[in-house]
């Protein structure tokens, strides 16, 4: 039997973890990724140690706790990928127009941009 303090323990460990990646998606924090793997190790821990029967209540709530804040961090992540998204678009556009400006001021179009021809 595994004690209940080690349970709670380890809900405690996986509240702090996903509290922290929370966090770190909304201040678009890179480390977010090292907190992703801790809380995905923790998830898999304590499936492997939860009863198959029904988690005590303290341990139910903790996990409907953990729950939302998976669900958090969820769209918060569908926000980064979404701006990511935006974000190379932009780039994309940018590139093209820095190339067409690169063309043109080039040898071969110089006579497009210059004013006194």
């Amino acid at each position: 039997m595994i004690p209940a303090g080690s349970i709670e323990a380890l809900l405690c460990r996986l509240a702090a973890v996903s509290e922290e990646l929370a966090r770190q998606l909304e201040r678009r924090d890179p480390c977010y990724l090292e907190s992703l793997e801790t809380r995905e190790e923790l998830l898999a821990e304590l499936l492997r140690l939860l009863p198959q029967a029904a988690p005590p209540p303290v341990a139910r709530a903790a996990l409907e706790r953990i729950r939302q804040i998976g669900q958090a961090c969820q769209r918060e992540a569908e926000a980064m990928r979404r701006e990511a998204e935006q974000a190379l678009a932009s780039l994309d556009r940018d590139l093209a127009y820095a190339d067409s400006l690169r063309r043109l001021t080039s040898p071969s179009h110089g006579a497009l941009v210059n004013i006194k021809g």
